[in-house]
């Protein structure tokens, strides 16, 4: 017996279940229906909606499947199927309420189109409409692909509505370039968007970030309406007229592992940025640089060749690193210290040095100019010996410090305090020289070392001293990689003709005085 009613029961089951799929299909499936859906869909986001089939099914809740989907003219979104979830009341009211959207394959091209959002449900349609889409309690996107000038992120998308022009994301993961990028926060009002969200990624290429973020804001823009409804001219507020602009304004916290810039790696990247409709600022921003950090800010214009601007201090950054990167390896190395003020445009290493504009004050310890042969030059031309105090055919020179403030515009950068220490002399100079390293044009004073000095012999400290050393004016051309070091010998001469006749004044003057004193 308990197996005749348990037979019976699933008959009963399937059979209420084949019926109800009858009706669902009935009730969702019209044309009419398909229809209605496209023209809710297009009155809440102000952009035409083309919807090219309709399906519906009852597992795990009663489902309408709206084929190849389409927003916007020219088509901007493309869905391969959109679920529209419903409770079973809507089978009764033919209203979908607290519905759950579900996006599959869905492909997004940027710039968006105008969206002008007036919310579901916000205006009756001109007549009675076979269904209605009241509410909507989550957005799920499945497989979604951003495309923006050739660029493309992948990944799944989870939306809560949360007040009348935001969302809560729930879930946002993006993947490029065999690197994941998570999401969260809130988006207080979609039309700017205007919210505050978390971005954690192993890799972040800002270069990437930048660019979407232009893309997203070069288009009509998005616009918010509170209603469809008419009204008075007289009783209309700028905040909900149709076609009011609400401005772009999202705040992000950023942290990644590794970031790109350009050509440019960085490491362990933290801060905050704030993008607008017409830049992205990250302030404060910190990060690794050749070996070194960063700690300042960043600012960029949302152009297709953004524009940038700098304000930050720099340590313990390995220039032989840097150089290499700027195009001029084996040039100079040591570490770094320094603060920068610099704006530009591109993202480049060469449009950089050729648009950078501002003042940098850099201090170098510890390192080589390699091929500069500064006190090789010295000694030779002071004794004529190119053996002479162990100079031999040493040209890399050896400094304790190199530390300048510079002026930088045109490529090129000045200085009036240039600064090198070593233990064999110190040099004193101002000039000029070009950011990728290709001319060198600074003048000086070289002053020889205690040691070196005494081996220089006695007539020619005697005629070319400060302070008890050789002292000699210096003139360094040619090129970062090919640098030339030349003597002035007639500024020596003159100083040597000053000093003698120093010298032969204060002999005179003793010589008379003495004289003076017999009598």
């Amino acid at each position: 017996m308990s197996r005749k009613v348990l037979l019976g029961a699933c008959l009963l089951m399937l059979a209420l279940t084949t019926v109800l799929f009858l009706w669902v299909r009935a009730v969702f499936t019209e044309d009419t229906v398909r229809s209605a859906l496209a023209q809710q869909l297009s009155r809440a986001l102000g952009q035409p909606v083309t919807v090219g089939g309709i399906s519906a099914g009852i597992y795990p809740r009663v489902t309408v499947n709206l084929k190849d989907v389409q927003i916007g003219e020219p088509v901007r979104i493309r869905v391969r199927t959109l679920h529209v979830g419903a409770n079973f009341g809507a089978l009764l009211s033919r209203r979908i309420e607290h519905a759950r959207l579900e996006l599959s394959d869905a492909r997004v091209e940027l710039p968006l189109p105008g969206f002008s959002f007036a919310g579901t449900g916000t205006s009756a349609p001109p007549r009675k409409a076979p269904v209605e889409l009241v509410s909507i309690d989550a957005v799920v996107l499945r497989n979604v692909e951003v495309t923006s000038g050739g660029r493309a992120m992948t990944g799944d998308v989870e939306v809560v509505p949360d007040g009348n022009k935001g969302v809560a994301l729930r879930k946002v993961r993006l993947r490029t370039d065999n690197a994941a990028i998570d999401v969260t926060g809130r988006l207080t009002d979609l039309s700017g968007p205007v919210g505050d969200v978390a971005i954690k990624a192993g890799v972040l290429n800002l270069d990437r970030l930048l660019a979407f973020a232009n893309d997203f804001t070069s288009g009509t823009g998005m616009k918010t309406t509170s209603s469809t409804r008419s009204e008075p001219a007289h009783r209309k507020s700028p905040s909900v007229e149709r076609g009011a602009v609400t401005p772009m304004n999202i705040a992000v916290s950023l942290a990644a592992d590794r970031a790109t810039i350009g050509t440019l790696m960085l490491d362990k990247l933290a801060g905050k940025a704030r993008i607008t409709d017409d830049a992205m600022r990250l302030e404060p921003i910190h990060f690794g640089v050749f070996g070194g950090r960063y700690d300042g800010s960043l600012v960029f214009t949302l152009s297709a060749v953004p524009d940038f601007a700098l304000n930050a201090a720099l340590a313990a950054v390995d220039v032989a690193a840097a150089t290499k990167f700027a195009g001029n390896p084996g040039t100079i190395s040591g570490t770094l210290s320094g603060r920068l003020t610099i704006a530009g445009r591109g993202l480049a290493a060469a449009s950089l040095l050729r648009t950078a504009r501002g003042n940098a004050r850099v201090d170098i310890v510890n390192g080589v100019v390699h091929n500069l042969g500064l006190v090789r030059s010295i000694v030779v031309a002071t004794s004529g010996r190119a053996d002479a105090a162990g100079a031999g055919g040493r040209r890399d020179e050896p400094f304790t410090r190199l530390g300048a403030t510079l002026t930088i515009s045109g490529g090129s950068a000045s200085t009036s305090d240039l600064r090198f220490e070593s233990p064999d002399l110190q040099l004193g100079a101002s000039g000029t020289l070009r950011l990728d390293g290709s001319s060198i044009n600074l003048k000086g004073r070289a002053q020889l070392s205690d040691e070196l000095s005494k081996q220089a012999g006695r007539d020619l400290v005697r005629y070319t001293q400060e302070d008890g050393r050789v002292t000699l004016p210096v003139t360094i051309t040619g090129s970062a990689d090919a640098p030339h070091v030349r003597i002035d010998v007639a500024d020596a001469a003159k100083r040597a003709l000053v000093n003698r006749a120093a010298e032969e004044a204060q002999k005179a003057l003793k010589k008379g005085l003495g004289a003076l004193f017999k009598r």
